[in-house]
């Protein structure tokens, strides 16, 4: 089973459901449980009508806070004998999520000519695995004790006490008291348990484990009266909840405490509409996943990167989707802004790979970290999230910048410039890179990150510290945007650092030119090594370079003419791994799969350089495998098969993506934007617009767009090729239309 496909996904703050499309939480499916706080509080959750599983009819998580499931009844003999024939009875299972709780109603309803009575049974177990434990990392520590299931009139409880002597118990209440509640002890011991086999994300292997115990098992029974065409109810909530407070002092504050979540404010977007509906519905969804994926944590809120492995800050990922949402909600980048301040790095620290200046990878707040069998407390092992900082800090002065957001934010970028500077190159070679220092750090730390994300082609790994193509291009983005800022809003004192800014920005570019291009494959390599070896694997990352600009125009046209060659170029967007390298695969996590953000930043490039046509492909084609996939949800990533390969051939789930994801929700308004040409200059007061549309779309309003500390409502039209707009703002505000025809000159 693969989740973007098949799981029913729901979200409300730091509480998730990861169900198979019945709505039950199975060990087949990878990941399925309920969770909060890196904490897996139910791991299984099935019911039987009469025994068996009800027939599934059809079932629906579009919403991303509510599910139903419809289901008939197998053919089954009653207490009276009669024989009671298929899908004269119907099972509606109504699920939601909100303010910490999973509610779920269940209306049973007979179509029979005569009473029927009904066994509903429930089966419940949790297991209380940390999140990386779900995702097979091993354990170091001895794990803590599982209490067997407990019943109390309407309620049951399932229990854990961890190591550190914090209990966690997952409360689970129902509307009537059952009728039988019996236990299956299963294992107690948590390294007792057995996980199923599974495909972890970015790791490309499977988990195996032999046999199958499962944790305590509390099976729950319901005797209910249906009269004739008459209904029965029964509802139920599941709240986890901890409760003792740990005692050992940490950094993160309350890092394991489960508290009535506090009701976030609301949140608003700016709005859009298109004469495509297609495109208006894959916005829409877009936009919802975005503001579902938006969690309160400890420290503050912002995007969290994907469902169900990645509900935790993480620093790249939170300032990409950022970027991508700024047209719709420049203040979603300015909290991110807030929240990596927050936890910027003030020390050396090698468990954690903490340096001063440099901005968290990922934070955690599950028993490993408790425990210290994990770094995540933040753990910085991230080498591109820091030069995104900057430029994201950038951005933000472009759209809302003022003297005192320049005042309260600039320290942040100083340190993380410092951290650029000073830490950034291990080797002394002039570019900016990584190697692993913590035992459990990943290996790599660039957006591909997983083991097998960089080979030589001969299938060598490259030798630490590692420079990645696209890293150089966003230092270089970093320091130009930053030199432009300063100018801006900065004081007469910065001017000596806005001259060495740019100079430190062309001399990167050089050395950069120099060193990463093969004249032999006439493109950029994916990495140098430690030795200075050049990695000539062809990928996308040097289209992230065309989105930083670090790349001379006559190279430009060589990448661009490389990236849709048909090796890379899939029919449906740009391949992470070029078919013709000896380790392609396109079921792979990083080495031939397609990623949608990937593609949105080389777009973004495209663009820049004027390679509008090539663009609206690349768009044209996302939109495509977004209308393919469920609820018009663009995945996290999909398999690289080509469109080519077969007749019938449509885009192929990648088996544990992530759904909704980050950087994937955040694609569509980020193409909208590109679409628009849209440039801000917030200390000017301007916004120029230099629009290119594709074929299938004539037509873009936006109202309650945020720029300059007020708001503006605009259209852009075309007719005959050429562009028209309208707009309503504050008269200190100006909109200019640039560019205006669709001749494209490439």
């Amino acid at each position: 089973m693969g989740l973007a496909r098949d799981a029913r996904i729901l979200k409300d703050g730091e509480l998730f459901v990861v169900s198979d499309e019945r709505g039950d939480l199975r060990r087949t499916l990878p990941g399925a449980g309920v969770y909060a706080r890196d904490t897996r509080f139910l791991s299984e959750l099935w019911l039987l009508l009469n025994g068996e599983e009800p027939e599934l009819f059809d079932s629906s998580a579009e919403r991303t806070n509510t599910a139903i499931f419809e289901f008939g009844n197998a053919v089954f003999r009653d207490e009276e004998g009669r024989d009671i024939l298929a899908h004269t009875i119907s099972l509606r299972r109504c699920r939601s999520v909100q303010r910490g709780t999973l509610d779920e109603e269940l209306v049973l309803e007979n179509y029979n000519a005569f009473d029927i009575t009904v066994e509903l049974a429930f089966v419940f177990a949790a297991d209380f695995l940390d999140i990386f434990e779900v995702r097979g990392f091993p354990r170091e520590r001895p794990r803590g004790r599982i209490l067997l299931p407990q019943q109390q009139d309407h309620s049951l409880r399932l229990a854990y006490r961890a190591p550190d002597d914090v209990l966690l118990e997952t409360e689970i209440v129902f509307s009537r008291q059952p009728d039988t509640v019996t236990t299956e002890p299963g294992a107690t011991h948590l390294s007792e348990l057995a996980l199923p086999r599974m495909l972890l994300p970015g790791h490309d292997q499977l988990i195996r484990a032999p046999g199958m115990i499962h944790p305590p098992r509390a099976f729950v029974l319901f005797h209910l009266k249906l009269p004739s065409h008459g209904r029965e109810r029964l509802a139920l909530r599941i709240a986890p909840r901890e409760l003792l407070e740990r005692r050992i002092a940490v950094r993160v504050p309350d890092v394991s405490r489960l508290t009535e979540p506090v009701e976030p404010p609301t949140y608003s977007f700016a709005r859009a509409r298109t004469d495509h509906e297609l495109f208006d519905r894959v916005l829409q969804r877009s936009l919802d996943d975005v503001r579902a994926l938006l969690t309160p944590f400890p420290g503050g809120r912002l995007v969290a990167a994907g469902i169900p492995w990645f509900v935790a800050p993480f620093g790249r990922d939170s300032l990409i989707v950022s970027l991508q949402m700024m047209l719709f909600a420049p203040e979603l980048a300015l909290e991110t802004l807030r929240f990596l301040a927050r936890y910027q790095g003030r020390k050396h620290d090698p468990w954690t790979e903490e340096e001063p200046g440099k901005i968290l990878h990922e934070l955690r707040f599950g028993e490993m970290v408790r425990l210290g069998e994990t770094p995540h407390s933040p753990y910085y092992g991230t080498v591109d999230a820091t030069p995104l900082f900057i430029v994201t800090f950038c951005e933000v002065m472009d759209w809302v910048g003022t003297p005192a957001l320049f005042d309260e934010l600039f320290p942040a970028v100083q340190a993380a410039l410092h951290w650029i500077d000073q830490h950034g190159d291990h080797n002394g070679d002039g570019f900016i890179d990584y190697g692993r220092i913590s035992p459990r750090g990943l290996v790599h730390q660039n957006w591909k990150d997983s083991h097998n994300s960089l080979l030589f082609p001969d299938g060598r790994d490259p030798v630490p510290p590692i420079a990645a193509v696209e890293v150089q291009g966003y230092v270089y983005q970093a320091k130009r945007a930053l030199a432009a800022v300063l100018q801006r809003f900065g004081k007469p004192s910065h001017q000596v650092l806005v001259a060495r800014l740019r100079a430190e920005a062309e001399q990167l570019r050089a050395r950069f030119e120099q060193r990463f291009w093969s004249e032999s494959d006439q493109f950029y390599g994916q990495a140098i090594d430690g030795q200075g070896r050049l990695v000539p694997a062809i990928s996308s990352n040097p289209g992230h370079c065309l989105w930083s600009e670090i790349i001379g125009p006559e190279r430009a046209a060589r990448v661009v003419e490389r990236l849709f060659r048909s090796d890379l170029y899939s029919g449906w967007g740009i391949r992470t791994l070029a078919s013709t390298m000896p380790h392609y695969n396109p079921m792979s996590y990083h080495n031939g799969s397609i990623w949608p953000h990937d593609n949105a930043l080389i777009i973004a490039g495209l663009r820049r350089y004027g390679y509008h046509r090539e663009a609206l492909r690349l768009a044209s084609d996302l939109l495509e495998v977004a209308v393919s996939f469920p609820y018009y949800r663009l995945p996290e990533l999909f398999c690289g098969f080509g469109r080519d390969e077969a007749e019938c051939m449509v885009p192929i789930s990648y088996p544990v993506s992530c759904s909704p994801q980050a950087w994937a929700a955040g694609t569509m308004p980020f193409l909208l934007r590109i679409m628009l040409g849209a440039e801000a200059r917030a200390a000017e007061r301007r916004l120029t617009l230099r629009p290119a549309f594709p074929d299938w779309l004539t037509e873009v309003e936006i109202r309650g767009l945020r720029f300059a500390g007020t708001t503006l409502d605009l259209a852009v039209r075309r007719q005959a090729g050429r562009y028209t707009l309208e707009v309503e703002a504050d008269p200190g505000i100006t909109v200019v239309l640039a560019g205006s025809s669709d001749d494209f000159r490439r």
